[in-house]
């Protein structure tokens, strides 16, 4: 009896001791899940504060990174424009150059064959100061007497008589333009073969003097050096015949002669460096 007793109690113990350890077992579980839990509820709650202060820091990155790379794309371009104007600069500068380069090699072609049609030398000169006053028509050439240049020499370009040399240094001569009152050039009208002499009014213009009044002469009418004064070659444009007029009683007509050289613009001439002999007939 007492066997089947203890027998029993003895499997009543293994069963309180199998129910107490599953009940530590399922206490110890829920414990661990709340704890779990009340982790994920903490966690859950930390994110949600945190999220929104991690979605500006990384949108305001983001934003200040956009600016650092457009402040460098800035800088890039600033730089870049910076060579393209110092690029654009050089290649106005060479055209600038190359155009005054052609500009002076089509004058020096003009100068050559120029002074192809002459039988006389003539010397290239450049002009290197010009008085244009009312008181002075004068030039100054950078070719004196080391380039065997001599006072009375006659100095031309392509458009026509320039004047003749008043003066010269070693280096330097000074040419007394045909605008000067001083100078003299005698003249012939090439269309009425009508001579006279041409003289400068000081003020860029000419007069063509001792025109007799029945000469026949025109506006337009070109203007010859008829090379009797012993300076200038026969045949060199003088210029043209901007007006004339006959006054009663007067005995000679006044014409005004426009040169056909350009002297504000000139830049090149060519001096004849031979003295000639006057013609046959001396001047008129």
């Amino acid at each position: 009896m007492m066997g089947k007793v203890f027998t029993l109690l003895e499997r009543h113990w293994y069963s309180a001791l199998f129910l107490v350890l599953l009940g530590g077992a399922v206490a110890m579980l829920f414990s661990r899940a709340d704890r779990q839990t009340e982790s994920h509820s903490l966690q859950r709650g930390l994110l949600e504060l945190s999220g929104p202060f991690q979605k500006g820091m990384t949108r305001g990155a983001g934003f200040f990174e956009g600016l650092w790379q457009h402040y460098l794309h800035l800088v890039d371009l600033e730089e870049e424009n910076r060579l393209l104007r110092e690029i654009i600069e050089e290649m106005q500068q060479e055209r600038v150059q190359l155009l005054e380069f052609r500009g002076e090699n089509d004058r020096l072609r003009s100068l050559l064959g120029f002074k192809q049609g002459f039988q006389k030398p003539l010397l290239p000169a450049e002009i290197i100061a010009k008085d244009l006053s009312g008181w002075f028509q004068t030039a100054v050439i950078d070719r004196g007497t080391r380039d065997g240049i001599e006072e009375g020499m006659a100095v031309v370009s392509v458009q026509g008589i320039v004047g003749q040399v008043m003066e010269s240094s070693k280096s330097f001569s000074r040419v007394l333009l045909i605008t000067d009152p001083n100078n003299s050039v005698a003249a012939l009208v090439q269309r009425s073969r009508a001579r006279g002499v041409v003289v400068g009014n000081g003020h860029q213009l000419c007069r063509l003097k001792y025109l007799h009044r029945s000469e026949d002469v025109l506006p337009g009418d070109l203007v010859l050096a008829s090379g009797l004064d012993g300076v200038y070659p026969k045949g060199v444009l003088i210029g043209t015949i901007i007006k004339a007029e006959t006054r009663d009683p007067e005995l000679f007509q006044r014409v005004a002669v426009q040169p056909s050289v350009d002297f504000r613009r000139l830049e090149e001439v060519l001096v004849l460096c031979e003295k000639r002999a006057p013609e046959e007939g001396g001047a008129p």
